[in-house]
Order: structure tokens, then sequence, then C-alpha cells
């Protein structure tokens, strides 16, 4: 009889020590995966907001654009069939033109500029930014009197390296 109490006495210390580490085990565990939740929710929203931002800049730049083609009617249309570095060089080409109408503006309080004009043959290539720096390129169909047709989408350029953000 006293073996078996001895034996009841020796088994108790063993199995006394297991919960605590157990506990502290499980604990850490849950802390680590409510750490990776959060962190997950917290890069859903920036990869969201990032998201929204550059479909807003590209909204911006896509009514640029529009405003641009709105002010190649007339006698700025003349204008389109020449690089833009060539407007202010040979004002003979296109007297009535007033290529200032095309090189910068104002949509919804937004300022906007042309970087550069590249025609050829029956497109152009545009290149414009935003006053934050934001530039974006929109290729531009022209129709056989070198009006504007079409515009595509703006492929969003990022911003420029001399401006701040």
């Amino acid at each position: 009889m006293l073996c078996r109490e001895s034996l009841r006495h020796q088994h108790r210390p063993l199995a006394q020590g297991f919960v605590m580490p157990l506990a502290l085990g499980v604990s850490s565990l849950l802390l680590l995966g409510s750490a990776s939740i959060h962190t997950l929710s917290l890069q859903g929203r920036l990869r969201a907001a990032a998201h929204q931002q550059r479909a807003t800049s590209a909204d911006r730049l896509r009514s640029a654009a529009q405003a641009f083609a709105a002010a190649a009617q007339g006698p700025q249309a003349c204008l389109l069939s020449l690089p833009s570095m060539a407007w202010e060089v040979a004002p003979s080409t296109c007297p009535e033109a007033d290529p200032q109408l095309l090189t910068s503006g104002v949509v919804d309080g937004e300022s906007w500029r042309l970087i550069r004009w590249e025609p050829s043959a029956n497109r152009g290539t545009l290149l414009l930014a935003l006053d934050d720096g934001r530039q974006a390129r929109v290729l531009v169909r022209l129709t056989q009197e070198s009006a504007v047709a079409s515009l595509a989408e703006p492929q969003l350029l990022g911003r420029s390296g001399q401006e701040d953000a």
C-alpha cells in the first residue's frame, strides 16, 4: 500500500505543469493569427486606395485629353499635322492657329499641360501632364482633314521626376 501511494504522488507533479505552457502556446498562435489577418486587411485597403487613386488620375488625364481634342478644332486643327516642337518655329504653316490653346488648359479646376504631340499618318501620340506631375500617353486617331476622330484610353506613366507630389 505504501508503494501505491508513493507512485500516485510521483505522477501528480509531472501532470500539473502542462497546462500553463499549453495555454501560452495556444495564445501565441491566436495572437500570430490575428496579426496576420490584420496585416492582410491593411494591405487590401492600401491596394484599394491605390486602385482608386489610379482610376481618379486616369479620369483627370482623360478629361485633359478631351479638352485638348476640343481645342484642336477649327484653325488649331492645322497644327495636328505637325509635331508640337514645330508649332512655334513655323507659324507660317498655320497662320490662323494659336498654339497656346493646345499647350495648356484647366478642366474642373485641374490644370493640365501638353508635354509633346507627335503625329504620324492618320494618328498621333499625345503626352499630357497634370499639375501634380502625373503623366499619360494618349493615342489619337485623326481624320483625313487632321481633325480628332477618337481618343484611346490614357496610358498612365506615373509622375514626372521634376515635380513634387
